[in-house]
């Protein structure tokens, strides 16, 4: 029996020395090869689409992905963008239709009754992430929000600028007025002044436009006003006297004085706010800053003459106050965003992508894309730097002149960004801001009085409200 016991005690000794040189030969060679059980896992290989309506975005994406690529091999990104009127319409019904799309380009002002069917709400990706969205995107975030509810992120900004014509003011012997002062009163007077016609009383020069067409200017306008299409509580506010106004303003300069296209006029001879005022067919136009970091290249293209940006004919201006008594230096801007799809298999991955697309990716596309970040982190050294690069007549990105002074003005610190102050928190303003729309291009079309498209809106929007509140 005390020979067994010193047997198994022997053995046991000789076992538990194989455990201790094995372990030691493993902890010498572990730290250069882990064994096979310790050996990290690869990463799955993820193929995610991204749909968009902007072809700004394939030049874009096409410089910057060999980067993601390198950082992110397992994640394949697809670039799909769509032409066309119905763009957007195409977008919608492919989500609706269950078609693989993990990302797409947002929808503006009219997707918030959408947003819940169609894009995915990003607040449990961002707090597992630790991202602060509006302290990474100021309050710009807030154009992708419904609430508290986030359903993408911002990426790019327009912010307003009226950008006119040196020597249009010239030929007319009319000044810029005080831009630290002047009113949108004082504006449209001055426009007025600036227009030119011929001996049929027929303008050749229009004083100005808004870039984007005379409702989105009416809509603007009234923004610097305090308006929005809903009061605090929800209730439609069409009746709102600053939006009579604003839709006054914008109906004399274009029936009265012809100081500003109408939208037949704009259809028929292609007429382009910012080309226009580039060319001279415009004195100024209602635009967006980031117009002004293309010169070069509407230079190449024959949009602008080299004579206007030799004797520094294309200018910017501060945007009017609504009235005396309201703040300076105040803007609008559009804010450009982007969502992961509700129907996306891969959301984490696409939320990784689209976190690096609207911040360091954006940064990275400068030279290709000449865009203003909303992310507040960016360099804006890299950017006015590669801002100055623009592609030639073969294709190639050369470096332009020096333009940081005029950078400096676009993205101008002393400037307060103002957005509309209710309409995010209820999804129906977006049915609200259809049914103004339709009226008022009644009225642009010098088809309806004002007022009775005031009306009629006011009460198509409480029809809204009131279904809302059944």
């Amino acid at each position: 029996m005390r020979q067994r016991l010193k047997w198994i005690s022997a053995l046991l000794s000789l076992c538990l020395m194989m455990v201790v040189v094995l372990g030691c030969a493993n902890t010498e060679k572990g730290s250069e090869k882990p064994t096979s059980s310790a050996a990290p896992k690869e990463d799955k290989q993820v193929n995610l689409r991204l749909y968009t309506v902007s072809s700004v975005d394939k030049d874009e994406f096409d410089l910057i992905i060999p980067e993601w690529n390198k950082l992110h091999p397992n994640i394949n990104v697809e670039l799909v963008v769509l032409t066309g009127a119905d763009s957007w319409d195409k977008i919608r019904i492919g989500i609706a239709g269950g078609e693989k799309i993990d990302i797409a380009i947002m929808e503006r002002e009219t997707f918030r009754d959408k947003a819940s069917k169609m894009y995915l709400r990003l607040n449990d990706l961002m707090k597992a992430d630790n991202l602060n969205y509006l302290q990474e995107f100021d309050e710009y975030g807030r154009a992708t929000m419904i609430g508290d509810d986030i359903y993408g992120i911002s990426k790019a900004l327009s912010p307003s600028v009226i950008i006119y014509n040196q020597s249009i003011l010239d030929k007319a012997g009319v000044p810029l007025p005080d831009e630290n002062k002047w009113t949108f009163d004082d504006y449209f007077e001055w426009i007025a002044k600036l227009t030119q016609k011929g001996a049929d009383g027929k303008p050749t020069v229009f004083g100005g436009m808004h870039w984007q067409g005379a409702y989105k200017g009416i809509i603007d306008l009234a923004v610097y006003g305090g308006w929005d299409i809903v009061t605090a509580d929800g209730k439609p506010n069409i009746n709102s006297p600053i939006l009579k106004k604003a839709t006054e303003l914008y109906h004399k300069a274009i029936f009265v004085d012809k100081s500003m296209p109408s939208d037949a006029d704009v259809n028929a001879t292609k007429l382009n706010g910012v080309y226009g005022t580039l060319s001279g067919a415009l004195g100024s136009t209602l635009a967006a800053s980031n117009n002004m970091l293309g010169l070069d290249e509407w230079k190449v293209t024959g949009q602008m003459p080299q004579e206007a940006d030799d004797k520094n004919w294309i200018k910017m201006a501060k945007m009017p106050r609504w009235d005396a008594s309201s703040p300076a230096n105040q803007i609008t801007t559009i804010v450009t965003g982007y969502s992961i799809t509700k129907t996306s298999e891969n959301p984490k991955e696409a939320y990784q992508f689209l976190k690096w697309y609207t911040t360091k990716g954006l940064e990275l596309s400068a030279k290709a894309a000449h865009r203003i970040p909303a992310w507040t982190k960016v360099d804006t050294k890299n950017l006015f730097k590669d801002w100055r690069f623009y592609k030639d007549k073969n294709g190639v990105l050369v470096e332009g002149k020096n333009r940081d002074e005029m950078f400096k003005r676009v993205i101008d610190p002393s400037q307060v960004a103002i957005f509309p102050k209710y309409r995010s928190s209820y999804e129906y303003s977006s049915r609200m801001l259809e049914e103004l729309q339709k009226e008022l291009s009644l009225v642009l079309a010098g088809e309806k009085k004002v007022d009775a498209a005031l009306e009629a809106a006011q009460k198509a929007a409480q029809a809204v409200y009131d279904k809302e509140k059944k």
